[in-house]
């Protein structure tokens, strides 16, 4: 196969960003197949990260990143430093860079290019500007097993002045069960909504009563509510891809006191690859655990759950 080409630029206008989209692109490979291929060449780069690097928000900078270029170039068919040789200074750690560690809205979950295409139609772009301060879930199940409600309250605080929505994604728990109707409680209202029924997600904004000026804070609450019941599996799961680090994030389950799980545990799965972590959870008097992540992201937190003790082998 012929060598992939780069956009041509005589003054170096284009960015490392510019480039990797449109090799990607031009490759028709997937985000899932290249980070396939690289996991075979040995250097393993996690989908959100690609996302991220082609959306600008990061650039490789770290050794295992950078040694993963190489095998990047050769995966989208580039002659060799196409790419590494777009790469600037890296960039700095301090407070500004807040949105270059921030990862892309809906990173660590299946689908991230059918995802992108569903936010296309919704505005993000004061997503970066928003500080998550605080987040609490709260998921709450029936005695027949199935889920019939998430409360959600979030504090966060603008760091500059007109951030006016907040836009999420809602996913189907487990396929077929169907997608929860979203309602602002509290300092927020529902506008635009895009939903990818194949996938399984809803793409969602939530509109603030006003725009947020720069170091004004927000408390909002909204729910989630089934339409109908849902069908119940032998497992079950709830929480959050934390997209950056968050202060606080305190995350609970409900269960009906004569539907209690046979097993449950916290898990986090940190971004970067690193180790995760778990711990087994015990329901209290009333049929509820929680899990609380402290300075923590960006990573998948959450809890899990098997509803019947698994047979012996």
């Amino acid at each position: 196969m012929a060598p992939t080409s780069l956009p041509a630029s005589g003054d170096g206008s284009v960015t490392f960003a510019d480039a990797l989209r449109a090799a990607v692109r031009s490759s028709g490979l997937g985000l899932e197949r290249i980070r396939y291929r690289l996991t075979l060449r040995g250097t393993p780069i996690s989908v959100a990260t690609l996302s991220s690097w082609q959306l600008g928000r990061t650039q490789p900078e770290r050794p295992c990143s950078l040694a993963a270029l190489d095998n990047l170039e050769e995966v989208l068919r580039l002659p060799t430093g196409a790419l590494s040789g777009l790469l600037g200074r890296p960039r700095a750690r301090g407070r500004g860079s807040r949105e270059s560690r921030m990862l892309p809205i809906g990173a660590l979950k299946p689908g991230a290019e059918r995802v992108a295409a569903l936010l296309a139609g919704l505005n993000t772009s004061g997503d970066p500007h928003l500080i998550r301060i605080s987040q609490h879930d709260r998921y709450e199940y029936g005695a027949d097993r199935s889920q019939l409600r998430v409360w959600n309250r979030q504090v966060m605080r603008a760091d500059r002045d007109g951030p006016d929505r907040w836009v999420t994604l809602f996913y189907e728990d487990e396929p077929g069960c169907g997608l929860p109707r979203p309602r602002g409680l509290r300092n927020c209202r529902l506008g635009k909504t895009a939903v990818d029924e194949e996938s399984g997600v809803l793409a969602a904004e939530l509109l603030f009563s006003h725009p947020l000026r720069r170091g004004e804070t927000l408390i909002m609450e909204y729910e989630m509510v089934h339409r109908e019941p849902r069908p119940v599996g032998s497992w079950g799961s709830c929480g959050r891809t934390l997209r950056m680090t968050t202060r606080e994030y305190l995350l609970e389950a409900a269960f009906h006191p004569a539907a209690l799980p046979a097993i449950c545990e916290e898990f986090t799965e940190p971004a970067d690859g690193q180790p995760g972590t778990v711990r087994r959870l015990i329901p209290d008097s009333t049929g509820c655990v929680h899990a609380l992540a402290l300075d923590t992201g960006p990573a998948r937190f959450g809890i899990r759950w098997t509803w019947d003790v698994p047979a012996p082998s």
